[in-house]
């Protein structure tokens, strides 16, 4: 017989083992007695101060559970999500608060080994005895993405990971080369990839693990039959950003147990006080408390999913927490076809059809279901469409209030495109007013159409005596003067497609330079207003540009005071705009993955067109965009060209002591999200004196004249020289324009300043 949660609150959830015996922090934090939450209440006041004026300050305050108050969206939104993060810690940014405003949600240090730990543990018990030795990892960008590879290494297995914006064709080509036991995955995507696959079973999987939506037991099983394996070897992971991992589903069970260091209980809508719609029998709101999460006030924390059969069950003689299925979300901010369930709707038809793809859009009162499915018949949409409106209460209540007109049910095309382009999708879709009328953003007209396609051209006098071929990618004749162009509109196009902005979206970016300037003049062709958060390292001329293009400047005048560094002092500055300025979007060059995937789908293709075998790539480092892109088109494609990243001396990129750097745009003082080593064959020190030689000798041998990162990069073929194979095809991305370097590199006087002599002749003796 199940207990009431105001029971369920009064017992340990692991273990009966005396605190502190040898266990690990997660399984000691699981210690914690339900009925009395001071130790964690007064933690959570030390991080988060505001917490204290939500419970009551009397001396004899009852710290049950259940007398705490909820932590509620719009309670998070107030104190949480709009605050400033100190850029030293780990940031991860989701949508979907009711003020359309970014959600940040952070992670310290310990909060990240927690989760690891967790998941570690977790995934452990679920590929136990499989065999397993090989891990894919292909999912989206978040927290999950971040620490796969982290897991599958303490796990002993080698591992990879594909992004899932690559077009599915290359999802299956890296499975089919990579060969993994074990696919750690999204199910949308998984639902691609079993659509593209001639044969899913030929793929060689032993274990799929799911994370990020919820998948159905009915799809579940599909999965299974389709890849040849048995419903036990697909498990379906729950988890938020917030709270990290949540619950598990078992086969055995046939229910979704709590992970450790969870706490659930379920609520109604009245709980709430928001003016939700009563819930179904045996339904609930998620409310979790998590027991090891530092950095977020995770007491009480309103998870807005319904979910089914609430109740603890006994796995080996202990009790653990359950429930049956989640169903939907609740929340103010949901209009009435997001609130209906997908889940419910994916049973249905997947009685009918076992391998189908579905998606749901909810327009204009209208229900529309789109399957695409190689088994599908039309005889059967009337089925379908009436177990539907007949089996859904929701959607039969809906109809009979008239918030909906009725269903439709449309087979598509084996080979045409399911609503959104994009792999990662499976949501419910509800075309809010207006929506579908928003103008498409053409890219391809005036100034933007120049972006891209820059020329390719071999140095001819730099290293005569070499043995080997440079040939230079001008990223500096994009219109904006240099490589960031590229990432600057991708990132902006994305952004329009998934409709965060708009025409009267103000822009926020930290730059001290290129992206900078290429923002703005994209912002300025589209429209749109642009603020740029610069420091005094930024150049005059820059900030010349910058006013050209009507960017507004917001200066700031010191560094971090505990790094130091500008950067997190700039990335404060950006989060307290983007909460004083309506209407403002942030687009993160520094973790947008649409910045490394601009040159991903651009810059490396078209090398590889014009030199077709490319035997080393020099490129400098600061973001690590750039050369990520570069990095992973090679990988992906099985090219065996040799990535040289040309870091700054003084960054701290790779690990080095941090000093004084001269030049924007080269190096960094923190580690850039994007900074992968494993797809970096070498790297290159430079410093700041071989820059400016680098400049100078591209200036007098070659006529370009070019930015600091571009010296850099001549002056590390200069340094690798003796190591290059005989003969070798070396391409060299040349960044930005000379021209904004001009009262810097290339005047002698700031030069004497700088180093305290005149530097040699930079032709002979640079390249001797």
């Amino acid at each position: 017989m199940g207990r009431t949660h105001r029971e369920i609150a009064t017992y340990v959830i692991e273990g009966v083992n005396p605190r502190g015996c040898g266990m690990q922090p997660e399984q000691e934090a699981s210690m914690m007695l339900m009925d009395n939450w001071r130790d964690k209440v007064l933690e959570v006041i030390g991080q988060f101060p505001w917490y204290k004026g939500l419970i009551s300050s009397s001396e004899t305050m009852n710290y049950s559970l259940q007398n705490l108050p909820l932590m509620t969206s719009d309670i998070l939104e107030t104190h949480y999500y709009s605050s400033s993060p100190d850029a030293s810690l780990a940031v991860y940014r989701t949508s979907g608060t009711s003020t359309g405003r970014r959600k940040a949600i952070v992670y310290s240090e310990e909060d990240d080994a927690h989760y690891i730990n967790i998941k570690t543990k977790l995934f452990g018990e679920l590929i136990a005895g499989s065999g397993c030795t090989r891990a894919l990892a292909d999912m989206g960008t978040g927290h999950a993405a971040n620490t796969a590879l982290a897991i599958f290494e303490r796990l002993g297995l080698v591992s990879s990971s594909i992004p899932f914006e690559l077009p599915i064709e290359q999802h299956i080509g890296r499975i089919q080369a990579f060969k993994p036991d074990l696919l750690y995955t999204m199910p949308s995507i998984l639902d691609h990839i079993v659509n593209a696959a001639e044969d899913p079973r030929s793929l060689g999987i032993r274990k799929i693990i799911l994370v990020g939506e919820i998948a159905t037991v009915e799809w579940q099983r599909n999965m299974a039959r389709l890849f040849g394996l048995e419903p036990q070897d697909i498990t379906d992971t729950y988890g938020s950003i917030e709270i990290g991992t949540i619950a598990y589903y078992s086969h055995d069970l046939g229910r979704y147990i709590f992970a450790d260091g969870i706490v659930a209980e379920v609520i109604g809508t009245e709980a709430l006080g928001e003016g939700l719609d009563p819930l179904g029998v045996g339904e609930g709101i998620l409310v979790l408390t998590s027991a090891v999460r530092r950095l977020l006030p995770a007491i009480r924390f309103v998870t807005y999913d319904v979910v089914r059969d609430f109740r603890t069950v006994k796995i080996d003689g202990t009790e653990k927490q359950s429930f049956g299925s989640i169903v939907k979300r609740v929340g103010r901010e949901l209009k009435h076809g997001e609130k209906i369930s997908i889940y419910d709707i994916e049973q249905v038809v997947y009685r009918h059809l076992q391998d189908a793809m579905i998606r749901v859009q909810v327009s204009n009162n209208a229900l529309t279901v789109y399957i695409q499915s190689r088994s599908a018949v039309p005889s059967e949409v009337p089925a379908i469409r009436e177990e539907i409106r007949e089996c859904i209460p929701e959607i039969g209540l809906m109809i009979r209030n008239h918030l909906l007109d009725d269903i439709e049910v449309i087979l598509a095309a084996e080979d045409g495109k399911l609503q959104s382009g994009q792999v990662k999708n499976k949501k419910l879709y509800y075309q809010k007013d207006g929506v579908n009328d928003r103008a498409e953003l053409n890219l391809d007209t005036g100034i933007l159409s120049a972006i891209g396609k820059t020329p390719l051209i071999r140095l001819d006098h730099l290293f005569p005596r070499g043995g080997f071929s440079v040939y230079a990618k001008l990223e500096l004749m994009n219109p904006g003067g240099s490589a960031k162009d590229r990432p600057a509109l991708w990132m902006i196009r994305e952004a329009w497609k998934e409709g965060l902005i708009g025409p009267g979206t103000v822009i926020i970016e930290s730059s001290s330079g290129n992206m900078a300037i290429s923002l703005a003049m994209i912002c300025k062709y589209l429209g749109m207003s642009f603020i740029s958060v610069v420091d005094s390292r930024t150049t005059e001329m820059n900030l010349q540009i910058l006013r050209a293009l009507d960017a507004t400047i917001d200066y700031v005048a010191c560094p971090d005071p505990e790094t130091g560094e500008f950067l997190p002092a700039r990335l404060k500055r950006v989060q307290q705009l983007l909460a004083e300025v309506p209407g403002s979007y942030w687009p993160n060059q520094y973790a947008n993955p649409n910045n490394y995937l601009s040159h991903y789908h651009t810059t490396m293709k078209e090398i590889v067109a014009e030199l077709g075998q490319v035997d080393y790539l020099f490129c400098a480092v600061s973001t690590c965009g750039t050369i990520r892109g570069l990095a992973e088109y090679v990988k992906d494609n099985g090219l065996q060209t040799r990535i040289v990243a040309v870091d700054a001396a003084g960054s701290a990129i790779f690990g080095g002591n941090q000093e004084k750097r001269r030049f924007p745009g080269l190096g960094a003082g923190i580690v850039p999200p994007f900074c992968r080593t494993d797809l970096i064959d070498h790297i290159v020190h430079v410093n700041d004196s071989d820059m400016v030689q680098g400049c100078r000798a591209l200036a007098r041998k070659e006529s370009i004249l070019a930015g600091a990162s571009s010296g850099a990069v001549l002056a590390a073929i200069r340094q690798m020289k003796q190591q290059l194979t005989p003969g070798a095809v070396c391409a060299a991305i040349l960044h930005d324009k000379g021209e904004r370097y001009l009262d810097t590199v290339f005047s002698d006087s700031w030069v004497q300043s700088q180093f305290g002599q005149q530097l040699p002749p930079a032709d002979e003796e640079f390249l001797t």
